[in-house]
């Protein structure tokens, strides 16, 4: 038989109450709201007889107090960082990722002078595994779209917003890498699209009501549309980014990166080398860096006119840019709670392109202009970018 013994005071940190002593002088001596003193005695308290009401039983001796917490510097968090195992190698798997998080996500566009930001919520639910080691992820969007702080009102942006809203949830098939391959719930959404273009159509009449509507219906087509074109998509493309890899004794590995570009335009294509730092960070997170070239055929003027592919009439020299992403892991599920992605192309018209993903659980309100020492080698530790 299990022997668990009975507690007593003598197991925690007590106060000894003195004559003339209240809850409500107590709390004021000890800097604790009231409310807080009693709930926490009242949960440790080893008899019901010496649980606190009102205030203090007449007959109570002690008050249990609850330990305080130490509060480290983040100069002592950088010192006392953890160094994860690596034993030669290190897997980031899928195994544990069953999460149900939702997420904030702010896209920040600049050309020259011009900045955009856009702002939406998605949640990630994961789902299934089948027996190829494939995991299945519930990927829907929540919330209303804003740009620069707006919420969409014109008419084309209403009815990008509807037709766009019948693709979700999407059930996203997640590769052992953990990038994402496929959408597994085309005929869910080619239903939800049927009665979206009733409702599009029954509010909204013209022209460019049904341009927006054929150009769904060719992305809609079959599922190989359907995954083509949301292989334009940030979010997805960010969030299942084949992090999920065995990294050698280094941490790091070289790879070709994509990112999304313009709608016409195939994907950016980047040289880059994706490293795992061997600490957790000052707040517990695995951190993985991702830097590198673009390594793209196209020029300056291909990318500038939204070319799909290079123009052997185009003489001038390839284009040329960065990209550079951060992804904080919870360190037991492998699972992204804050990413970070910029995408600078030095054109003559300067773009830069950015993806910022953060856990709504773990921020505050989301600052469209990231910390520039995001990407810094820091002398001394700072907070987060995401901190205030």
């Amino acid at each position: 038989m299990l022997y668990i013994p009975e507690s007593s005071y003598e197991d925690y940190l007590t106060y000894k109450i003195k004559k003339g002593d209240t809850l409500l002088s107590v709390a004021q001596d000890l800097g604790v709201e009231p409310y807080l003193l009693r709930s926490y005695h009242n949960r440790y308290v080893p008899s019901t007889k010496d649980l606190i009401e009102a205030d203090f039983p007449h007959h109570l001796e002690y008050l249990i107090l609850e330990p305080q917490k130490v509060v480290f510097s983040n100069e002592e968090k950088e010192q006392n960082r953890t160094k994860i195992n690596t034993s030669g190698s290190f897997k980031l798997s899928l195994d544990n990722s069953h999460i149900n998080n939702s997420y904030s996500v702010l896209y920040s566009i600049e050309k020259g002078q011009n900045v955009y930001h856009i702002k939406q919520e998605f949640n990630v639910r994961w789902r299934a595994r089948n027996e190829d080691g494939y995991s299945f992820f519930e990927v829907d969007r929540i919330g209303h779209l804003y740009i620069n702080d707006t919420q969409t009102s014109t008419m084309a942006d209403e009815i990008a917003e509807k037709a766009s809203a019948a693709l979700y949830p999407l059930l996203v098939v997640v590769d052992q890498s953990g990038k994402w391959v496929y959408i597994n719930n085309f005929n869910q959404i080619e239903e939800r699209w049927i009665e979206a273009k009733k409702q599009i159509r029954k509010y909204y009449k013209g022209e460019l009501v049904e341009k927006y509507i054929s150009i769904y219906d060719r992305n809609l087509e079959d599922s190989d549309s359907l995954y083509i074109s949301l292989s334009k998509d940030w979010f997805l493309n960010a969030f299942f980014n084949e992090i999920h890899v065995e990294y050698p004794a280094s941490l790091s590995i070289q790879k070709e990166q994509e990112f999304p570009f313009m709608a016409k335009s195939d994907n950016l294509n980047f040289k880059v080398e994706q490293k795992v730092d061997e600490y957790l960070d000052i707040d517990n997170f695995l951190v993985i860096d991702i830097n590198g070239q673009l390594n793209d055929q196209r020029t300056n003027t291909d990318l500038e006119k939204e070319l799909g592919l290079p123009v052997k009439e185009y003489s001038e020299e390839k284009a040329t840019g960065k990209y550079r992403a951060k992804y904080f892991l919870n360190p037991q599920k492998h699972m992204p709670e804050v990413i970070f992605i910029s995408c600078d192309l030095a054109l003559e018209t300067s773009q830069k392109f950015s993806v910022t993903i953060s856990n709504k659980d773990d921020q505050k309100e989301m600052s469209a202009e990231p910390e520039p020492q995001l990407f810094v080698e820091e002398v001394e530790p700072k907070k987060k970018w995401w901190q205030f």
